[in-house]
C-alpha cells in the first residue's frame, strides 16, 4: 500500500501535476436585454449555480439559462448574477483534483479498451425534467446514484456518486475529489470523461484517452 502511494506521488510529481493554486469562486452577471438571447463567457470551466435573480422574469435553468464548459447563456429577459464555483476545496475546478481523479480516482491508464455492452438509449426525452437540447446541465436519470468500481493500475476501490442536479464525486479510501455533469459528460478541473450506459451501471472514458476507462456497477 504505501508502495504503491509513494509510486503515485512520484509519478504525478514527475509529471508537474502535483500542487495546486486555491483560488475563490467566480462571480458573473449576465441579462437578456429585450427578451433576447445572450451569452457571457467564464473564465474558467467550473460548476455554475444561480446566485441571485435579478430580473422580473423568472430565471429557470435549462429553459431561461444553463452554462457549459465555456459560457454561461440567459434568454427571454432572465437577468442573474451566476456563480462558477472553482475553488479546490472540494468544489470543482482545481487542476489538481483532475489530475488525482484522471490518473487515480476516475481512470486508469488501461492497456486496451474494455468492452462494456454499452446500452445506446437514450431516455431523456421521457424525463420532465429534460427542457430542450440547450439543457446541457441535464442529467439523465440512468446516471443519478452511486457506482463503484475498480482501479487495477493504483488497486483502488472507487466510488463515484453523482446527483440529480450535476454534482459528482469519487472516493477511494485516502482521497475524494468533486466533479460535475455538463453536455452529457463528467467534468473533473479541465479533464473531461465520456459517459456510457452499460447493463450494470456506467463506464467512464477520458477524452484524449480512449484507454483510460472504467467500468462502475450501479449500488444505489
Amino acid at each position: 500500500m504505501e508502495r504503491t502511494r509513494t509510486l503515485l506521488y512520484a509519478c504525478l510529481a514527475g509529471a508537474g501535476l502535483w500542487g495546486f493554486d486555491a483560488r475563490a469562486d467566480d462571480t458573473i452577471t449576465c441579462e437578456s436585454r429585450n427578451d433576447r438571447y445572450q451569452s457571457c463567457a467564464i473564465a474558467t470551466a467550473g460548476y455554475v449555480t444561480l446566485d441571485r435573480q435579478l430580473s422580473g422574469t423568472a430565471c429557470t435553468q435549462g429553459r431561461t439559462w444553463d452554462y457549459d464548459r465555456r459560457e454561461i447563456w440567459v434568454d427571454d429577459g432572465c437577468r442573474a448574477t451566476f456563480r462558477v464555483h472553482t475553488d479546490s476545496s472540494g468544489h470543482h475546478g482545481s487542476d489538481h483534483d483532475a489530475k488525482v481523479a484522471a490518473g487515480v480516482l476516475i481512470g486508469a491508464a488501461i492497456l486496451g479498451a474494455l468492452a462494456h455492452n454499452a446500452d445506446k438509449k437514450d431516455d431523456k426525452y421521457d424525463d420532465d425534467r429534460y427542457q430542450g437540447p440547450r439543457h446541457t446541465s441535464y442529467v439523465p436519470s440512468w446516471m443519478i446514484g452511486t457506482f463503484e468500481g475498480y482501479n487495477p493500475v493504483y488497486d483502488r476501490d472507487v466510488t463515484l456518486t453523482i446527483g440529480a442536479d450535476g454534482r459528482a464525486s469519487a472516493r477511494t479510501r485516502d482521497q475524494t475529489v468533486d466533479g460535475w455533469i455538463n453536455e452529457g459528460r463528467l467534468n473533473v478541473g479541465s479533464t473531461s470523461f465520456d459517459i456510457d450506459r452499460s447493463r450494470e451501471g456506467l463506464v467512464t472514458t477520458q477524452l484524449g484517452d480512449r484507454h483510460n476507462e472504467v467500468r462502475y456497477r450501479r449500488v444505489r
